[in-house]
């Protein structure tokens, strides 16, 4: 288990190549934590690292050890899901000086179900006496953190999101396209989470049949124009809100636009 302690105390954590993260991200160092230098941050992890579920369709296995998602997502130039690339950017952050904890997460599905506790990770940053939810491992969702103030309503290129109380005294992330009718996200609450705990939901996603990461391939990524996707099935660009989409007729063709179009080749892990 001891491989799993990696995030509980800061003093514990190994050592992070902290300038290769920022090379990899596009990113100069600072040495004073700002909200300027959050922003740029969280914008610039979207743009150069995409959110995909590729390992658990080949059979590789996916360990919450930071130095084996490191060497994933940095020097192999991989992406990954939310429980490595927040958990590796909640690290990064901490190394670099911001006051950060890790949040847990219900995500909602298509039918407006809660999902279960663990399902999300996802962070909170701590800056001038006030709070940011920060998400860079969600697939489609914000470029740069969103205020925890509820019922703020906040642009976010041609997208809001607003932050909600529920009854119970948890929270709802809510999206919307035209700021009047709004998608629920996923519930969560401000309780600081320990790594360690998210590793079985981690086993879940890349086991169960009913776990949305097991039921297709995907990695999409954030553009300076807007985002370019893939599945088994669909290559699909969204440029300044223009949709195209090319269907993907075999697996050569997936693999072809795998490295065209996010520079990701794949290996089985040995």
């Amino acid at each position: 288990m001891a491989q799993y302690d990696l995030f509980e105390k800061r003093s514990n954590n190994p050592s992070l190549d902290v300038d290769a993260y920022l090379k990899r991200i596009g990113c100069k160092r600072e040495y004073r934590p700002s909200l300027r230098w959050l922003k740029t941050l969280h914008r610039n992890h979207l743009l150069h690292i995409p959110f995909e579920n590729l390992d658990i369709h080949i059979d590789n296995q996916i360990i919450l050890d930071l130095d084996k998602i490191f060497d994933k997502v940095i020097r192999q130039k991989r992406g990954g899901f939310c429980y490595e690339l927040n958990g590796l950017f909640y690290h990064l952050l901490e190394e670099l000086g911001f006051n950060v904890k890790i949040l847990s997460a219900k995500v909602m599905t298509e039918g407006g179900n809660i999902g279960l506790e663990f399902e999300h990770l996802m962070a909170m940053a701590y800056i001038d006496d006030k709070q940011w939810l920060i998400d860079v491992g969600y697939g489609s969702s914000f470029s740069v953190p969103k205020e925890f103030a509820l019922d703020l309503l906040q642009m976010d290129y041609n997208r809001f999101f607003k932050i909600v109380e529920r009854p119970d005294g948890s929270f709802m992330l809510q999206s919307s396209n035209d700021s009047l009718e709004f998608k629920d996200e996923y519930i969560f609450t401000k309780k600081e989470r320990q790594f360690v705990e998210f590793i079985g939901m981690c086993q879940y996603h890349q086991t169960s049949p009913k776990s949305r990461f097991t039921q297709k391939k995907v990695i999409t990524q954030m553009t300076k124009e807007g985002r370019i996707t893939l599945t088994d099935k669909k290559f699909i660009t969204d440029r300044m809100g223009k949709k195209e989409e090319h269907q993907i007729l075999n697996n050569d063709e997936f693999l072809v636009k795998l490295r065209e179009q996010f520079g990701v080749s794949l290996r089985k892990n040995t």
